[in-house]
């Protein structure tokens, strides 16, 4: 593994590596393998330690936490039946003798590659088009669902078992709070009509634009839960269960959840308090709004580079810090320190808390679930300093 590069790799295999960033000792890109994922990921979301000798890497993508090194790499890139990044028996062997060969600077068996030893360049990717707001979709069908939310139910007593259930254990989405948000279940037999078929039977959001204007709809499954622990028990076969369900071609990476609300006075005063907190999804943003604190969501647990300008912008417009806080959790706390590195090179940053932090009181915390008393222990913290002693 240790005379082999990431690019000799990908050559041998024939897959075009997108564009990489180098991050600290990291190069960043976007996912480039054969995981059963359904639409690209954020720019930056495969982490891989190129030097390393064992090619270390992992996927910081929203549902995935993949990792591993360069023989799972081979696993997700060598065509056929993959073992999810972690191959036994004939497998194993097949990518072994794969790296002897590429180690060897040979060409692999019936390709017209004279050698590996370089990599050719990648393809450089498209320049990614900004998402239209659905008024002025080109498109009668998507035009009609600027006010989808009409169809949404907020009382969990009208709702599915599973969906009611997803509600009653998050209090802070009272039908308030969703009618605020344009936020609810779209039942699977709403209206007379199939408008917004594909989110059917799921929690639904808008992603709102700067402006105020419905982007799209995205759908949480409120069964995922359960579909998700059968795909573990079954071996993992297939493709993994969907969270949250995206419109094919929306480009998430370009937008945060809640960027609507930046120009809100009240809420950029509140961020030269606190900054404004940087939060993985929806749920967490609208948590955090219930207890007063100004939040936005990455909808995944990487930072892009729009994304990251975005909050710059903020922060220059406002002389405020930007705050990361994404879960307080092993996984959580790794996707931090990249988030975290990503906006240092363009703004004031700082970690909203760790599991080492505030005497451990938030050790496998997640934001939306905190509660009154547990926000007024962290708020005093973020209101000192901008370089707060631990």
């Amino acid at each position: 593994m240790a005379q082999v590069t990431l690019e000799q790799a990908a050559a041998y295999y024939g897959v075009a590596l997108p564009e990489i960033q180098r991050v600290g000792s990291e190069v960043r890109m976007r996912c480039f393998l054969n995981c059963g994922r359904k639409e690209d990921t954020g720019q930056r979301a495969l982490a891989i330690q190129a030097d390393h000798r064992a090619k270390i890497w992992r996927c910081f993508e929203s549902g995935c936490g993949r990792g591993g090194n360069l023989v799972s790499l081979c696993d997700l890139m060598k065509p056929g039946a993959h073992a999810d990044g972690k191959p036994r028996g004939d497998r194993f062997k097949a990518i072994l003798a794969d790296l002897q060969a590429m180690a060897a600077g040979k060409a692999p068996p019936e390709s017209p590659m004279a050698s590996v030893e370089s990599a050719p360049p990648a393809s450089k990717p498209r320049p990614r088009p900004g998402n239209i707001p659905l008024a002025q979709s080109e498109n009668e069908r998507a035009r009609g669902l600027v006010n989808l939310d009409a169809k949404f139910v907020v009382d969990p007593a009208a709702m599915s078992p599973k969906a009611a259930s997803y509600f009653r254990h998050r209090p802070f989405l009272t039908p308030e709070t969703c009618q605020k948000w344009r936020m609810g279940y779209l039942p699977r037999d709403a209206g007379g009509d199939r408008a917004g078929g594909t989110m059917r039977g799921k929690i639904v959001c808008p992603m709102i634009s700067d402006n105020g204007e419905v982007l799209t709809w995205f759908g949480r499954d409120p069964e995922y839960e359960g579909k998700h622990h059968e795909w573990i028990v079954g071996g993992k076969q297939g493709n993994e269960p969907e969270k949250y369900h995206f419109v094919s071609g929306f480009q998430r990476g370009l937008e945060l959840f809640g960027q609507h609300r930046l120009r809100d006075e009240e809420l950029r005063q509140r961020a030269r308090e606190t900054g404004l907190l940087v939060v993985p999804g929806p749920n967490d943003v609208i948590a955090l709004d219930a207890l007063g604190a100004p939040a936005v969501g990455l909808c995944a647990t990487a930072v892009t580079a729009e994304q990251a300008e975005k909050l710059a912008a903020f922060s220059r417009e406002t002389g405020s810090v930007v705050t990361v806080m994404l879960d307080c959790t092993e996984e959580g706390e790794l996707a931090a320190r990249v988030v975290v590195v990503e906006l240092a090179q363009r703004c004031p940053v700082r970690l909203a808390w760790s599991s080492a932090m505030h005497g451990g009181a938030f050790k496998g915390k997640k934001s939306d679930s905190l509660t009154n008393e547990e926000w007024e222990r962290i708020r005093p913290f973020l209101a000192g300093p901008s370089v707060p002693k631990v």
